[in-house]
């Protein structure tokens, strides 16, 4: 029995297509800024009704409908009853999901324990907002490979691999450019079934399989780095080689391709093929395929990833010495300024003292702004900071 449907998830998003305010106060708020700025915030409301008409129409409970057809649901005058009947009926409808969602992890897990440690992990973190970049089908055999990096997970890249298929519940219900939203996971007879609810097009995909694999991939972390700090365009590919982990082996993974490196001099050198660059172009050579990037638009690293997952903020982690925290958070760059206010961090009673006589020390700026209120509030909240202090900071405090 499958709790995941794609019936289920659609109910969960029509319930949501039309938000309300929940309160007076906040009625009032939305009606005075709309005074302000001269909207129309009556026929706007009323617009947005429109929109979503039709498919309300299809889940709202009888009691609503009436305030449906004469275009009051979402506007201010609804009656107050009503309003919280409404915000109530949302609210059983998200919990019901919810609980269906929860009710799909716990048979995924137990399916998950008699899989591989890797992709039990993948199944554990759970399938969210994965895009599907390709499929490979050979045989009873499919190989999928997604893009993770839309979601919160720390692998990058996944290949699913699985073998000996039994069943598929339309194998045209799964393709590239679609998002993997939801999934749910259990044991079979034959091995294991895999239910995966999909967006654009929105659509349900199962399949049922003996055996499942997979293989996570993770991006470099000076990858990382360079690429949040907007200086990976400008660095040169023989320089950003020096500067990778030469203890680890890489992959070259495109829409095309996922092909192990096998040497980085003379550009590239693949297992069963090679990277070359020729007139502003990235050329990438392999046993079955050739595809071009421009360097305009991509660099070699976006391509480059490993197995071995490393943190891109491990340096801020590092602690540093009591005799370098001050010249760091005074004079510092941002990165050393987070070592010092995170080695602080972790025994902030230890640094009463100094805290307070940094914090009046240390100037607000843009750039240290978020970085200050994050630790402020932290501070705050252990009651360390004096009332000099607090007063200074009374804006990033409220």
């Amino acid at each position: 029995m499958w709790n995941l449907t794609l019936e289920a998830k659609k109910a969960f998003t029509q319930c949501n297509l039309l938000p309300i305010n929940e309160t007076d106060e906040e009625w009032g708020m939305v009606l005075s800024e709309a005074k302000e700025e001269g909207e129309d915030i009556h026929t706007a409301l009323k617009d947005e009704l429109e929109d979503v008409k039709a498919e309300l129409q299809e889940v709202l409970p009888k009691l609503f409908l009436p305030y449906l057809e004469d275009g009051t649901l979402n506007q201010p005058d609804l009656p107050a009853t009503v309003r919280a009947d409404y915000l109530q009926w949302i609210k059983e409808q998200e919990e019901k999901f919810e609980d269906i969602l929860d009710a799909a992890y716990m048979q995924t897990t137990e399916a998950a324990a008699s899989l591989s440690s890797t992709a039990q992990a993948v199944f554990a973190a759970g399938i969210h907002d994965f895009a599907v970049e390709r499929l490979e089908r050979k045989g009873n055999e499919l190989h999928l490979f997604v893009n993770t990096e839309g979601g919160f997970y720390t692998a990058s890249y996944i290949h699913f691999h699985f073998e000996n298929i039994t069943a598929e519940e339309d194998p045209c219900m799964i393709m590239a450019g679609q998002y993997m939203l939801y999934s749910e996971l259990k044991k079979t007879k034959d091995g294991f079934a895999l239910r995966v609810l999909l967006d654009c097009p929105e659509t349900e995909w199962t399949i049922h399989m003996e055996k499942i694999n997979a293989a996570c991939y993770y991006r470099p972390s000076i990858y990382t780095q360079f690429r949040a700090e907007e200086k990976l365009e400008d660095l040169a590919w023989n320089d950003f080689v020096k500067q990778l982990n030469g203890e680890h082996s890489y992959w070259l993974i495109t829409q095309d391709i996922l092909s192990p490196i096998q040497s980085f001099t003379d550009n590239v050198q693949l297992v069963n093929g090679k990277v070359e660059f020729e007139k502003n172009k990235i050329i990438i050579t392999s046993k079955n395929s050739q595809s071009q990037y421009s360097l305009a638009e991509y660099h070699l690293a976006d391509f480059l990833y490993t197995d071995i997952y490393e943190d891109p903020d491990s340096q801020s982690n590092e602690p540093l010495a009591v005799e370098e925290l001050e010249a760091a958070i005074l004079e510092g760059s941002i990165e050393m300024q987070v070592r010092a206010w995170n080695t602080i961090y972790h025994n902030p009673e230890k640094h009463l003292d100094l805290i307070n006589s940094l914090l009046l020390q240390v100037e607000i700026t843009e750039e240290n702004e978020m970085l200050l209120s994050v630790y402020l509030t932290y501070f705050y909240e252990k009651d360390i900071l004096t009332d000099e202090v607090s007063r200074k900071y009374q804006s990033l405090l409220l």
